[in-house]
């Protein structure tokens, strides 16, 4: 089995590492915003010793917490739901009712990931990829299953006032 925990400060190195393997780069454009996933706090999900997943965010007040990145590296255990369920509690413990995250069209598994787990369509900013590569031209044009990576697509999840 599986422990989720804060990412320690020592660990930002090995998540930006982590990141750099998985997408290419710790460096990230999101909505206009150029974000260094090493720089940020998170959890992670651990078993014997090894990191097995990971979820970064950034804090913007009380007002809300965006996702930054999550990932699992294996399938079909719940990584990905505890690393959510973790930031979930986060925001109840620090009185913060909006998580939200960004996502690109062509993000498919995202997409139902979230949606399965409460999240809400409630912004899509046409272009928004196209403007990014200007910033990080390694953005691909398109993803693994041909799909042209062009859109920014924003869910949001809003919390009760006890989770």
């Amino acid at each position: 089995m599986y422990d989720v925990r804060e990412i320690a400060d020592d660990e930002h190195e090995a998540i930006g590492q982590l990141a750099k393997e998985l997408w290419g780069d710790q460096i990230m454009v999101v909505h206009n915003e150029i974000f260094d996933l090493s720089c940020f706090p998170g959890f992670l999900a651990e078993e014997n010793g090894g990191i097995i997943g990971f979820l970064t965010y950034r804090q913007m007040g009380h007002e809300a917490v965006e996702i930054l990145s999550l990932d699992s590296f294996t399938e079909n255990r719940g990584v990905g739901s505890a690393l959510l369920d973790a930031v979930i509690h986060y925001c109840a413990r620090n009185c913060v009712h909006r998580l939200f995250l960004t996502c690109t069209n062509d993000n498919f598994r995202a997409l139902e990931f979230y949606q399965k787990r409460g999240f809400t369509l409630t912004a899509f900013r046409r272009g928004a990829v196209n403007e990014a590569r200007k910033r990080k031209p390694s953005i691909p044009l398109r993803s693994k299953n041909g799909v042209s990576i062009e859109h920014e697509l924003e869910l949001d999840y809003f919390l009760p006032d006890s989770v």
